[in-house]
Order: structure tokens, then C-alpha cells, then sequence
């Protein structure tokens, strides 16, 4: 697996919306079976899983699962 740089919205926080945050290590697999992990955030799940997977190479990446780093 190869780890990916964290890619945040760009947005200014306030000190309120910051707990609002998630962070996520996400797992993904090509059609090849490769894998590869990223590092996403966003205000939602989704936007943290999305965030991650702009971070990979370019081509079909499947969810494989993901793991909350930080926020609620």
C-alpha cells in the first residue's frame, strides 16, 4: 500500500466547526487488485472518502473500507 498526502476542503475554520470534521484513512482497490490508502477530510463522510480519492492515480477504484482518524 502507498500512503497519499491529506487533502483538505479549502476553507477557514472557526473554532465551532472544526469538531464538525472528519478524517478518514480509506482503503480502495483497482480493477487489478491493487490497493492503495488515502487520506481524506470533509464536513461529511462522504466528502472525507471523496477528498481521499482524489489523492489516487487516475482509473476505477473501488471502497474497500475506511477508518475515522479523528472528529465525530
Amino acid at each position: 500500500m502507498t500512503a497519499i498526502a491529506l487533502h483538505l476542503p479549502h476553507r477557514a475554520h472557526t473554532g465551532a466547526d472544526r469538531f464538525n470534521a472528519h478524517f478518514l484513512n480509506v482503503t480502495f482497490e483497482a480493477l487489478d487488485g491493487e490497493r492503495r490508502s488515502a487520506i481524506g477530510g470533509g464536513e461529511s463522510i462522504p466528502e472525507a472518502i471523496a477528498a481521499a480519492r482524489d489523492e489516487l492515480p487516475n482509473g476505477t477504484w473501488t471502497l474497500v473500507r475506511w477508518n475515522p482518524l479523528f472528529g465525530e
